[in-house]
């Protein structure tokens, strides 16, 4: 499946760049993830954990650069995971390019994933969902990592990761061996969005109900 999501992180272009480039950097910012050692200059192993709802899901794996591009500020990884209790596995190509947007950075990644096993099951858009809310949640610890603000902000803290208000510094880069509640980047802002046509819908039976026991009141009195 292809995926692409774009955010934009409020510090310079080569500043966001060099936090790509670094991935012990990546790892501390990106929820879920820990590096666990590194296979050559290019090559590093890492872990993921990711928890939706009861199911827990630890991949165990190797990035590598595939191409990098400073000019362009652009770069290309390969990914590639197992899960740890589990027949199922993981490959991504990551494209991720960098613009200049007003004195900050617009990033726009684009995933080509292949997942079977667990996660697998939920679909193209429930994954589509996490990944959204996994990108706005490092996003949000990258500037927040530049700015000399802290470490990561907790998963519990990424229910709002489309409203990227500010937060305070949380963990630090030890919080990437805690699995990311995926839950709630996907149930909570599903339930955002929909609680406006719910209530539309509730105040629309409720109106009908009392609507109907007038006219059946009515009609009685008449009798």
């Amino acid at each position: 499946m292809k995926l692409s999501n774009t955010f934009v992180i409020d510090r310079p272009i080569d500043e966001v760049f060099g936090v790509f480039l670094d991935v012990e950097r990546v790892a501390a910012c990106m929820p879920g993830s820990r590096l666990t050692g590194q296979v050559d200059d290019s090559t590093f192993a890492g872990e993921v954990k990711i928890k939706v709802g009861p199911l827990a899901v630890a991949y165990a794996g190797q990035a590598s650069f595939v191409d990098v591009d400073k000019d362009a500020h652009r770069l290309t990884l390969r990914a590639k995971g197992r899960e740890q209790r589990g027949a199922g596995n993981a490959e991504a190509l990551i494209l991720a390019q960098l613009r200049e947007q007003g004195g900050g950075t617009e990033v726009v990644i684009d995933t080509d994933l292949n997942i079977r096993g667990k996660v697998a099951q939920f679909g193209r858009g429930a994954i589509g969902e996490v990944a959204g809310g996994l990108m706005q949640q490092f996003a949000q610890n990258v500037e927040n990592l530049l700015a000399g603000g802290g470490g990561p902000v907790p998963a519990a803290a990424a229910n709002g990761a489309a409203q990227r208000g500010p937060q305070a510094p949380a963990e630090t880069a030890a919080a990437g061996a805690s699995a990311v509640d995926a839950w709630s980047l996907i149930v909570l802002p599903m339930v955002r969005k929909a609680l406006p046509t719910v209530t539309t819908v509730v105040a629309s039976g409720v109106a009908s109900y009392l609507g109907a026991r007038i006219a059946v009141g009515r009609s009685t009195r008449r009798r």
